[in-house]
């Protein structure tokens, strides 16, 4: 009687998950390694390339913005992270005379991108600069003090 039965397959060995690859090479990986892998193979693409540095007492972020003005960009800064926004708007007016038409297309589309960071940073000292379609944007990271023991 038991032939007769449909084999009984096990939820949890289903190898067509997106996710059954994460957790077959965890001995192998860091879980953020992992992480990083599903971002960079998935659909999920940002807006504009970023790249961040880290020195001893600085952050140093670059985006890549080709073809975007000066007055499209916003940057935020808080206290662990700052946000890079751009906004980019277009407006195209046709008139038609001979056949009487007026047309008017505007196109908006926005991009951001958070960038968190370990030590806090220092807003009130950031510089930043835009040429040739590359921001760069100079974040210091704030000091703690130093204490000394008391006898």
């Amino acid at each position: 009687m038991d032939e007769q039965l449909p084999e009984k397959k096990d939820s949890h060995s289903n190898e067509a998950s997106p996710f059954f690859h994460i957790f077959q090479d965890r001995p192998f990986r860091n879980i953020l390694e992992t992480i990083d892998q599903f971002f960079q193979n998935s659909n999920l693409k940002p807006g504009f390339k970023v790249n961040v540095q880290e020195d001893v007492d600085k952050y140093i972020i670059y985006a890549e913005l080709p073809g975007v003005k000066k007055n499209q960009i916003d940057i935020h800064i808080l206290e662990r992270s700052v946000t890079i926004t751009v906004n980019r708007s277009e407006s195209e007016t046709i008139q038609n005379d001979k056949a009487k038409s007026y047309t008017k297309i505007h196109e908006y589309e926005k991009a951001s991108r958070t960038i968190p960071f370990y030590h806090p940073i220092q807003a009130k000292n950031a510089k930043a600069k835009y040429r040739d379609g590359l921001l760069t944007i100079i974040l210091p990271k704030k000091s703690g003090k130093k204490l000394n023991l008391e006898d």
